[in-house]
């Protein structure tokens, strides 16, 4: 797969996902991605990103300022 910005390979490779939302920050670490070697632009596949949302779903009304979570099958 080729990069949408500058059209450099992707590879696979896990990141992590930030969220600032109201006032709360939600960190997703160790999400399957593809990542592009030139310009580092991290680009999520439609199941993945799905399991993301599952996850901002579960901790977006925890009474906490920030939530760090391991993206695994146990979570969402």
């Amino acid at each position: 797969m080729k990069c949408f910005m500058c059209k450099g390979d992707m590879i696979n490779k896990n990141t992590n996902y930030f969220l600032d939302l109201d006032g709360s920050i939600i960190i997703i670490k160790n999400v399957p991605s593809l990542v592009c070697d030139q310009c580092g632009e991290v680009f999520y596949e439609n199941e993945v990103m799905k399991r993301i949302e599952k996850i901002i779903d579960l901790f977006k009304n925890a009474l906490t300022e920030i939530a760090i979570v391991n993206y695994d099958n146990k979570v969402a």
